[in-house]
Protein backbone atom coordinates (compact mmCIF):
# COMPACT_ATOMS: atom_id res chain seq x y z
CA UNK A 1 0.00 0.00 0.00
CA UNK A 2 1.48 3.42 -1.24
CA UNK A 3 1.34 5.61 1.88
CA UNK A 4 1.82 9.62 1.46
CA UNK A 5 5.46 11.00 1.33
CA UNK A 6 4.84 14.44 3.46
CA UNK A 7 2.48 12.38 5.51
CA UNK A 8 5.24 9.76 6.43
CA UNK A 9 7.90 12.20 6.40
CA UNK A 10 6.34 14.69 8.99
CA UNK A 11 5.58 11.39 10.98
CA UNK A 12 9.19 10.79 11.08
CA UNK A 13 10.24 13.82 11.71
CA UNK A 14 8.00 13.78 14.93
CA UNK A 15 9.58 10.39 15.54
CA UNK A 16 13.26 11.66 15.79
CA UNK A 17 13.87 9.36 12.78
CA UNK A 18 16.53 11.49 10.92
CA UNK A 19 17.95 9.17 8.20
CA UNK A 20 17.68 6.02 5.96
CA UNK A 21 19.94 3.10 5.79
CA UNK A 22 20.19 0.63 3.22
CA UNK A 23 23.11 -2.15 4.24
CA UNK A 24 25.07 -4.74 1.39
CA UNK A 25 28.31 -6.22 0.73
CA UNK A 26 30.98 -4.87 -0.51
CA UNK A 27 29.91 -6.63 -4.10
CA UNK A 28 27.16 -5.51 -4.62
CA UNK A 29 27.31 -1.81 -2.88
CA UNK A 30 30.39 -1.45 -5.80
CA UNK A 31 27.62 -2.23 -8.57
CA UNK A 32 25.58 0.14 -6.77
CA UNK A 33 28.50 3.17 -6.92
CA UNK A 34 29.26 2.16 -10.96
CA UNK A 35 25.56 2.02 -11.85
CA UNK A 36 25.20 5.46 -9.73
CA UNK A 37 22.38 4.39 -7.36
CA UNK A 38 20.40 2.06 -5.09
CA UNK A 39 19.11 -1.13 -7.62
CA UNK A 40 16.78 -3.86 -6.45
CA UNK A 41 17.85 -6.96 -6.78
CA UNK A 42 15.45 -7.66 -9.96
CA UNK A 43 16.96 -4.95 -11.69
CA UNK A 44 20.19 -6.11 -11.03
CA UNK A 45 19.70 -9.08 -12.14
CA UNK A 46 17.78 -8.15 -15.38
CA UNK A 47 20.76 -6.21 -16.32
CA UNK A 48 22.89 -9.29 -15.66
CA UNK A 49 25.21 -7.22 -13.26
CA UNK A 50 26.33 -8.75 -10.15
CA UNK A 51 24.60 -8.85 -6.66
CA UNK A 52 25.58 -11.07 -3.50
CA UNK A 53 22.94 -14.25 -3.34
CA UNK A 54 20.20 -13.67 -0.60
CA UNK A 55 18.51 -16.88 0.82
CA UNK A 56 15.58 -14.47 1.23
CA UNK A 57 15.66 -14.30 -3.20
CA UNK A 58 13.00 -17.14 -3.50
CA UNK A 59 10.94 -15.56 -1.05
CA UNK A 60 10.84 -11.68 -2.10
CA UNK A 61 10.11 -13.17 -5.51
CA UNK A 62 7.06 -15.16 -4.19
CA UNK A 63 5.90 -12.05 -2.61
CA UNK A 64 6.47 -9.52 -5.35
CA UNK A 65 9.14 -7.69 -3.35
CA UNK A 66 11.98 -8.68 -5.84
CA UNK A 67 11.67 -5.44 -7.36
CA UNK A 68 11.89 -3.44 -4.14
CA UNK A 69 14.18 -1.27 -2.66
CA UNK A 70 14.20 -1.70 0.92
CA UNK A 71 15.38 0.67 3.81
CA UNK A 72 15.77 0.90 7.68
CA UNK A 73 15.04 4.22 9.83
CA UNK A 74 18.43 3.30 11.87
CA UNK A 75 21.42 2.03 12.00
CA UNK A 76 20.52 -1.95 12.99
CA UNK A 77 24.52 -2.83 13.27
CA UNK A 78 24.93 0.22 16.20
CA UNK A 79 21.02 -0.24 17.44
CA UNK A 80 21.28 -3.82 18.29
CA UNK A 81 25.71 -3.79 18.79
CA UNK A 82 26.30 -6.21 16.31
CA UNK A 83 27.63 -6.46 12.61
CA UNK A 84 24.54 -5.85 9.98
CA UNK A 85 23.90 -9.36 8.45
CA UNK A 86 22.69 -8.02 4.89
CA UNK A 87 26.63 -6.97 4.65
CA UNK A 88 29.42 -4.20 6.40
CA UNK A 89 28.86 -1.24 3.70
CA UNK A 90 25.67 1.30 5.24
CA UNK A 91 24.13 4.00 2.78
CA UNK A 92 23.15 6.42 4.88
CA UNK A 93 20.43 8.79 3.10
CA UNK A 94 18.92 11.93 4.15
CA UNK A 95 14.96 11.83 5.22
CA UNK A 96 13.93 14.20 2.28
CA UNK A 97 14.02 11.54 -0.09
CA UNK A 98 10.65 11.22 0.91
CA UNK A 99 9.95 14.64 -0.39
CA UNK A 100 10.56 13.20 -3.87
CA UNK A 101 6.85 12.02 -5.45
CA UNK A 102 8.30 10.11 -7.49
CA UNK A 103 9.40 7.52 -4.89
CA UNK A 104 6.11 5.14 -4.34
CA UNK A 105 7.21 3.96 -0.66
CA UNK A 106 5.40 1.34 1.42
CA UNK A 107 5.97 0.18 4.89
CA UNK A 108 5.91 -2.82 6.31
CA UNK A 109 5.18 -4.48 9.44
CA UNK A 110 7.71 -7.44 9.48
CA UNK A 111 10.46 -8.60 7.46
CA UNK A 112 9.24 -10.66 4.35
CA UNK A 113 11.10 -13.77 5.16
CA UNK A 114 8.54 -13.72 7.80
CA UNK A 115 5.30 -13.75 6.28
CA UNK A 116 2.40 -16.30 5.87
CA UNK A 117 2.43 -17.82 2.51
CA UNK A 118 -1.12 -17.31 2.14
CA UNK A 119 -1.16 -13.83 3.66
CA UNK A 120 -2.58 -10.96 1.62
CA UNK A 121 -0.42 -7.27 0.94
CA UNK A 122 -2.75 -5.77 3.20
CA UNK A 123 -1.48 -8.01 6.04
CA UNK A 124 1.99 -7.36 5.44
CA UNK A 125 2.45 -3.27 5.03
CA UNK A 126 0.54 -0.48 6.98
CA UNK A 127 -2.53 1.02 5.37
CA UNK A 128 -2.05 4.42 6.01
CA UNK A 129 0.30 6.60 7.80
CA UNK A 130 -2.25 7.20 10.64
CA UNK A 131 -2.18 3.10 11.41
CA UNK A 132 1.64 3.44 11.08
CA UNK A 133 1.95 6.75 13.44
CA UNK A 134 -1.01 4.37 16.15
CA UNK A 135 1.17 1.21 16.13
CA UNK A 136 4.26 2.73 15.93
CA UNK A 137 5.69 1.37 19.09
CA UNK A 138 3.91 -1.52 18.57
CA UNK A 139 6.48 -3.36 16.26
CA UNK A 140 9.77 -3.38 16.42
CA UNK A 141 12.34 -1.17 14.71
CA UNK A 142 13.54 -3.51 12.10
CA UNK A 143 10.09 -4.92 11.71
CA UNK A 144 9.32 -1.65 10.08
CA UNK A 145 10.81 -1.41 6.48
CA UNK A 146 10.11 1.35 4.34
CA UNK A 147 10.57 0.05 0.87
CA UNK A 148 10.72 1.65 -2.63
CA UNK A 149 8.29 0.15 -5.07
CA UNK A 150 9.90 -0.90 -8.29
CA UNK A 151 12.13 1.66 -9.34
CA UNK A 152 12.84 1.49 -13.05
CA UNK A 153 16.69 2.81 -12.34
CA UNK A 154 19.52 3.30 -9.98
CA UNK A 155 18.06 6.16 -7.34
CA UNK A 156 18.54 7.94 -3.77
CA UNK A 157 22.41 8.58 -4.03
CA UNK A 158 21.12 12.59 -4.56
CA UNK A 159 20.14 12.24 -0.77
CA UNK A 160 23.47 9.88 0.28
CA UNK A 161 25.60 11.66 3.48
CA UNK A 162 27.55 8.77 3.64
CA UNK A 163 28.79 5.32 3.41
CA UNK A 164 30.05 3.02 6.01
CA UNK A 165 31.98 0.14 6.26
CA UNK A 166 32.86 -2.46 8.95
CA UNK A 167 36.45 -3.26 10.17
CA UNK A 168 35.83 -6.66 10.60
CA UNK A 169 39.46 -7.77 12.68
CA UNK A 170 40.06 -10.27 10.24
CA UNK A 171 42.77 -12.22 8.45
CA UNK A 172 41.74 -15.04 5.96
CA UNK A 173 44.17 -17.46 4.41
CA UNK A 174 46.73 -16.54 7.07
CA UNK A 175 47.59 -12.96 5.57
CA UNK A 176 44.57 -11.99 3.59
CA UNK A 177 43.38 -8.48 5.70
CA UNK A 178 39.51 -7.97 5.22
CA UNK A 179 39.59 -4.51 6.38
CA UNK A 180 42.68 -3.38 3.92
CA UNK A 181 40.98 -5.30 1.15
CA UNK A 182 37.47 -4.29 1.32
CA UNK A 183 38.68 -0.77 1.85
CA UNK A 184 41.19 -0.79 -1.21
CA UNK A 185 38.33 -1.64 -3.32
CA UNK A 186 35.94 0.78 -2.26
CA UNK A 187 38.80 3.27 -2.98
CA UNK A 188 39.35 1.91 -6.11
CA UNK A 189 35.63 2.15 -6.91
CA UNK A 190 35.16 5.84 -6.24
CA UNK A 191 38.43 6.68 -7.65
CA UNK A 192 36.40 8.51 -10.92
CA UNK A 193 33.46 9.23 -8.40
CA UNK A 194 35.32 12.12 -5.97
CA UNK A 195 31.94 12.97 -4.68
CA UNK A 196 30.91 9.47 -3.41
CA UNK A 197 34.93 9.10 -2.27
CA UNK A 198 34.41 11.62 -0.17
CA UNK A 199 31.89 10.14 1.53
CA UNK A 200 33.78 7.00 2.59
CA UNK A 201 34.01 6.33 6.70
CA UNK A 202 35.60 3.11 8.11
CA UNK A 203 33.44 1.91 11.04
CA UNK A 204 35.81 1.37 14.51
CA UNK A 205 33.51 -0.50 16.77
CA UNK A 206 34.15 -0.61 20.62
CA UNK A 207 31.59 -1.99 22.70
CA UNK A 208 30.37 -4.20 19.87
CA UNK A 209 29.87 -7.83 19.13
CA UNK A 210 30.32 -7.31 15.60
CA UNK A 211 33.98 -8.44 15.45
CA UNK A 212 33.70 -11.51 17.66
CA UNK A 213 30.79 -12.46 15.66
CA UNK A 214 32.77 -12.24 12.92
CA UNK A 215 35.92 -14.38 13.79
CA UNK A 216 33.65 -16.72 16.06
CA UNK A 217 30.55 -16.89 13.89
CA UNK A 218 30.49 -15.95 10.13
CA UNK A 219 32.65 -18.86 7.96
CA UNK A 220 34.86 -18.06 5.74
CA UNK A 221 33.07 -18.66 2.73
CA UNK A 222 30.60 -16.23 3.79
CA UNK A 223 33.31 -13.71 5.03
CA UNK A 224 34.72 -13.48 1.48
CA UNK A 225 31.01 -12.95 -0.35
CA UNK A 226 30.78 -9.75 2.03
CA UNK A 227 34.11 -8.18 2.47
CA UNK A 228 35.92 -8.64 -0.97
CA UNK A 229 35.02 -7.80 -4.46
CA UNK A 230 34.61 -10.35 -6.78
CA UNK A 231 37.96 -9.57 -8.77
CA UNK A 232 39.73 -10.81 -5.80
CA UNK A 233 41.85 -13.86 -6.05
CA UNK A 234 40.17 -15.25 -2.69
CA UNK A 235 36.74 -14.59 -4.33
CA UNK A 236 37.43 -16.65 -7.04
CA UNK A 237 38.57 -19.60 -5.56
Amino acid sequence: MKLDNKELYDLLKRKKVSNFFHANTVATSITFIQEGGLLSRQGIEEQTLYQTPQTSDEIDKLFDVFGDIFLDTTDLHGHFSRQNHYGPVLFRFKLELLLDENLDIWVTNNNPIHWDRHSEPEENYFQSVKELARKWDDYDIQRKMFTVRKPTSPILFEYLEEIILDNPKVKISDDVSLRKESRRALKKATKEKTQLRELLTWRECGHCFCQDNYLKQVQVPELIQKFLPTYHAEFEK
